[in-house]
């Protein structure tokens, strides 16, 4: 059995922290239960220090990402195999916070008509994200009114690739009509489509 590096040793530990945060929450909404939930303060201090640990992992998709490496990252091939897991109702890689509003009023892929996912997509822009995985927008082509935000994480560092986010993120009201002769030209000239 091989050694653990100090920074698996870390995301192991933060790991095990976000667990006992879990259930401390879940035993604090329990009647019989006379545990506190933690302060805002130690949920910001365990978000940071996810943060850290994954900062000092090796990049994901990269900060200046060409349009090949973002074709052929597995985060980003994993947003369709998502989008027809939540379409055949198998649900296959997503979780459940992307299934619905935990996010906000403009998060979960309930939340918006089916008929955009069972389109192909172009990717708007795509990054590493902060909390480990890749964020990514994305723009339906059958149906370009709107930027969708995702987040594809791969549990455990080196598992399975999960849908963890989807929230609509733009345009706005004053950049929809600049915003639609924009992205038509980009759709038109796009060379994947996924």
């Amino acid at each position: 059995m091989s050694k653990l590096t100090n920074k698996e040793k870390i995301f192991i530990l933060i790991t095990l922290l976000i667990i006992a945060f879990c259930t401390i929450f879940y035993l604090h909404k329990t009647p019989t239960a006379k545990i506190t939930a933690p302060s805002s303060t130690d949920i910001q201090k365990i978000g940071e220090a996810i943060k850290q640990v994954e900062s000092e992992r090796p990049p994901r998709i990269g900060k200046s990402p060409t349009e090949t490496e973002i074709n052929n990252s597995p985060y980003i091939k994993h947003i369709r195999i998502a989008l027809n897991g939540y379409l055949d109702g198998t649900n296959t890689g997503v979780e459940a916070d992307a299934l619905d509003n935990t996010g906000g009023s403009d998060c979960g892929l309930n939340n918006f008509d089916k008929t955009y996912y069972q389109s192909k997509f172009i990717i708007f822009d795509a990054s590493d994200d902060d909390y480990g995985g890749v964020q990514a927008d994305i723009v339906f082509t059958n149906k370009p009114d709107t930027i969708f935000w995702t987040w594809v994480y791969r549990l455990g560092g080196d598992g399975e690739y999960v849908l963890r986010g989807f929230c609509a993120n733009g345009p706005t009201e004053e950049k929809k009509v600049e915003f639609k002769s924009y992205i038509s030209e980009l759709i038109k000239n796009a060379k994947y489509l996924y």
